[in-house]
């Protein structure tokens, strides 16, 4: 398959490793590439370069390395497009390589730009079923706070709703609430 129509190819947060293959270049319609935060090793194959309609780029934080390859279309891109790669420089990239080990490829990092704290998220899970068993909890199982509850409703739908009114009946001996429409 050659995917020569292909025009979005986002392939982030999937772990994939290896190198970028050159036959991305045959993609001669691709307008947004985004192979951000795998494993990816090697340099960008120079056929990147030669797609023209190319206009979001995000090869950020994997384990790339070498030169990016000069075209006034790969240079137009924010640097943002390249970071997290400790071993690629040239433009737009202002540093020199560092060519000691890849620094640590962070996917949580990665989520963190993202702006996802999933330590928050979790803490708001705990709270919401906490604060709905405090409120429901005591619904269920004291009458008492049933009946104050549904009484305080009723009159929420009567202040809300000037047709509708309390009714006071006789059932089995018994004295009920009914709520009425009034027509």
């Amino acid at each position: 398959m050659k995917f020569e129509v292909l025009h979005v190819l986002n392939l982030s947060n999937n772990g994939f490793s290896g190198k970028i293959p050159s036959s991305i270049g045959n993609m001669k319609q691709l307008e947004s590439l985004d192979l951000s935060s795998n494993s990816l090793t090697g340099e960008i194959p120079i056929e990147l370069a030669s797609l023209s309609f190319l206009s979001f780029l995000n090869l950020s934080f994997n384990h790339l390395m070498g030169m990016i390859p000069t075209s006034t279309q790969l240079q137009s891109f924010d640097v943002s497009s390249f970071q997290g790669n400790d071993g690629l420089y040239g433009p737009p990239l202002t540093k020199t390589p560092s060519y000691g080990k890849p620094g640590p490829m962070p996917l949580l990092a990665s989520r963190k730009d993202h702006g996802i704290d999933f330590k928050f998220i979790t803490g708001m899970e705990f709270g919401l079923i906490f604060g709905l068993a405090i409120i429901v909890g005591p619904l269920f199982f004291w009458k008492q706070w049933k009946v104050r509850y549904w009484r305080w409703v009723d009159n929420v739908l009567c202040s809300i709703f000037p047709q509708l009114y309390l009714d006071y009946q006789r059932h089995e001996g018994k004295w009920h609430v009914v709520l009425r429409w009034s027509r």
